[in-house]
């Protein structure tokens, strides 16, 4: 809401209750504490979330292609190399799903996935 000097209740707190209790120089300190506090920016972190459903839609490819009868991780990676979706099946809209998210993604995930599982 309000900063120091604007209406809001930041500022009426900073210029009521606190400010006048403080030499200027701590006024000062804590009008720019304030201000830094307010132009921070907050960090989303979509690519957290990106990996998470990408690591979803792989375990549910790979389910898939197991149903199916065929070698998943074959299936998977002929399909990470070459692009062509025909690699994998469409049973359980698998091939739908794995479209979703860029091939790079996916790439990144399954390496930062193996590179935890041997940390």
């Amino acid at each position: 809401m309000g900063g120091a000097g604007c209406p809001g209740p930041r500022g009426n707190l900073l210029r009521e209750e606190v400010a006048p209790a403080l030499p200027a120089s701590g006024r000062a300190a804590l009008r720019r504490s304030v201000n830094e506090a307010q132009d921070r920016t907050l960090l989303f972190r979509a690519a957290d979330v990106e990996h998470a459903r990408a690591g979803q839609i792989l375990r549910t490819v790979y389910e898939a292609l197991q149903e199916k009868g065929y070698d998943p991780v074959s299936q998977i990676v002929g399909y990470l190399l070459s692009g062509d979706p025909t690699y994998i099946t469409s049973h359980r809209q698998a091939r739908s799903l794995i479209r979703t998210v860029e091939r790079d993604v996916l790439l990144e995930v399954l390496v930062r996935h193996y590179l935890a599982s041997i940390s």
